[in-house]
């Protein structure tokens, strides 16, 4: 050492014979003492190693940092007078670099050596490694029990490792018996249902499944979990079963507890089953997400699209938006659409609970059926109208939770939000989006606006393109009003002044922007006189009765008038008698 000391260290020799003194009587402690935690942790983690590793990449770092550049530049500094030689020998004592080799050289050593002990060391048959302290020192184990709550998952591993072999053997005796396949399993499980209480001693995985059926029913649940677990060492992939077990396992374990087991678990088993119900064990967002991922990987995995579809159902949301029917419907869609090509029930172990499954999935789209396909594909719909300050816009929504509302008017510029009216929302609490807005005058023609909406899950919805025609909207609305006002299309009355009877025409007038003619006639219906008025364009001056008369004065002794009117499309209305009271 002091050879190698002075061949590296050349002027600064004693220095670093001081230095790597100080770094052995600490740094070796030091790493002894990390290098015992790693061998105790062996069994959570390779900790030897990567502390190895660690110190290595570290006292490499310092190395070069050190030699490659504050060493160099010192020697400079040395040579060229600005230091002493007492200061350089100072210097390479106390600098961060120089101490940090010195000690990362140290503990690298003795991680390494812990490590190569550690790899020497024979490794148990069964369980986790152990390390070199507690295999030599055995009571150490149960430290490391205590410590890492190893015992625990030991005991799981165990049990189900322990099981797999029985039932492996038992099956294997069991020839004679294609249990693997599904429909002997189902017409197998079928019979053995039939039977009355607990098998004594239960030899086939049917068996095993019936037994945690029957413990499940009667809570005894520890009983359950021991057939469960013997069942699904068979290592078929059935879904009811998974999803018994993991029933099973939330109540003795918690849900932690469970993930935890299902977890181990699929380190050795990749039925599908499986993993359909682990993604269960999930909160919402992760579950959703991992049973489309499960789909998207394997879309002819029919329970992934049915499980799916229950995560958007009313019995699972409670209140559902539109959004959330969509989803439902078409994860429904996929799901009937794989049942009818035989991918649900081969998954189904339990013939009688596949048909339950099938029932509620039958109801459930049954529903969404009623519903029709444009109010899930466009929730929103659209009544303009014409008013004496312009176009009113005018939405209606089926989602009747809607939090926030904005729009764009012929896909010009950006959405601007409604605004907000002083209702509020019965079923939220919360103040009600403006659900009518005024877009002020339009030219005569076509016109789309896009409504887009936040729910009360706060997902935006939309955008939603809806269009609209200023004139044919006119024309609609108009002949609407004057259905409903027929009965007073005309009227009579007598002039204040002269007393001669007139025949006033002010309800018609005011929606001329529609009409082409108005026919009249007097105490006949032969409707062979005009009124004559100056028509604007339809949806422009609309309310205002305009220009040309608005009455015209009748014969004493007139008894009646019959009108009838020729509209802008071409289309007449009934012919009206109005009589003079």
């Amino acid at each position: 050492m002091p050879g190698l000391i002075n061949s590296v260290a050349g002027t600064c020799a004693g220095s670093y014979r001081k230095l790597m003194g100080r770094a052995v009587k600490v740094g070796a402690p030091a790493g002894g003492l990390v290098g015992m935690m790693g061998d105790l942790g062996a069994p959570v983690a390779d900790l030897a190693l990567y502390f190895v590793c660690g110190s290595a990449v570290i006292t490499a770092l310092a190395g070069f940092m050190w030699f490659g550049k504050r060493r160099k530049a010192l020697r400079l500094a040395l040579a060229d007078g600005k230091i002493t030689q007492a200061e350089l020998e100072n210097a390479t004592e106390s600098n961060g670099w120089s101490v940090t080799f010195a000690f990362g050289l140290v503990a690298t050593a003795v991680l390494g050596l812990v490590f190569i002990a550690q790899a020497v060391t024979p490794k148990p048959e069964e369980g986790p490694e152990r390390g070199v302290l507690a295999t030599v020192i055995p009571a150490l184990q149960k430290m490391q029990d205590s410590l890492f709550n190893i015992e625990k998952r030991v005991e799981r591993i165990e049990t189900v490792t322990t099981a797999t072999k029985e039932q492996t053997g038992r099956i294997e005796t069991k020839t004679d018996q294609v249990l693997t396949k599904i429909d002997d399993m189902s017409r197998l499980f079928e019979e053995v249902s039939k039977k009355d209480g607990m098998i004594a001693d239960p030899k086939s995985p049917v068996e095993h499944y019936h037994n945690a059926r029957y413990a499940e029913l009667k809570s005894d649940f520890g009983a359950a979990r021991k057939s469960y677990t013997a069942f699904l060492a068979s290592g078929v992939d059935f879904l009811d079963p998974y999803l018994g077990y993991i029933d099973v396992l939330k109540i003795q374990e918690g849900l932690d507890g469970a993930k935890e087991v299902v977890t181990a678990m699929r380190k050795n088993n990749s039925a599908l089953s499986l993993e359909a119900a682990a993604a269960l064990l999930q909160g919402r967002e992760a579950r959703v997400s991992s049973l489309k991922a499960l789909l998207e990987r394997q879309p002819e995995f029919a329970p992934a699209a049915y499980l799916l579809s229950r995560e958007y159902s009313a019995e699972k949301l409670g209140e559902q938006t539109i959004a959330d029917k969509k989803e439902e419907k078409a994860a429904l869609v996929k799901f009937r659409e794989l049942d009818k090509n035989g991918q649900f029930q081969k998954y189904v172990l339990d013939k009688k609970e596949g048909v339950k499954w099938l029932a509620e999935a039958d109801a459930r789209f049954a529903k969404l059926a009623a519903i029709s396909e444009g109010v899930l594909e466009s929730p929103v719909t659209l009544s303009p109208q014409w008013g004496s300050d312009g176009w009113i816009l005018q939405f209606t929504f089926t989602d009747y939770k809607v939090k926030s509302l904005s729009y764009r008017l012929d896909g010009k510029g950006e959405f601007v939000e409604t605004g907000f009216g002083s209702l509020k929302n019965p079923q939220t609490g919360l103040p009600m989006p403006n659900f009518a807005v005024n877009a002020g005058s339009l030219t005569p023609g076509d016109h789309s606006v896009e409504v887009q909406y936040a729910d009360m899950n706060d997902k935006t919805n939309g955008p939603f393109k809806l269009k609209f025609n200023t004139v044919s909207t006119a024309l609609a609305g108009s002949k609407n009003i004057l259905s409903r006002l027929s009965g007073s299309w005309v009227s009579f009355t007598s002039n204040p002044v002269s007393g001669k009877p007139m025949l006033y025409f002010t309800t018609l007038l005011g929606h001329r922007g529609i009409l082409k003619t108005i026919r009249y006639s007097l105490d006949n219906d032969t409707l062979d006189k005009t009124l004559p008025f100056k028509a604007p364009v339809p949806g422009e001056d609309a309310g205002t009765v305009g220009e040309g008369p608005v009455y015209i004065i009748v014969p004493d002794g007139t008894k009646s008038a019959s009108v009838q009117l020729e509209f802008v499309d071409g289309t007449v209305s009934e012919k009206k008698t109005y009589l003079r009271q």
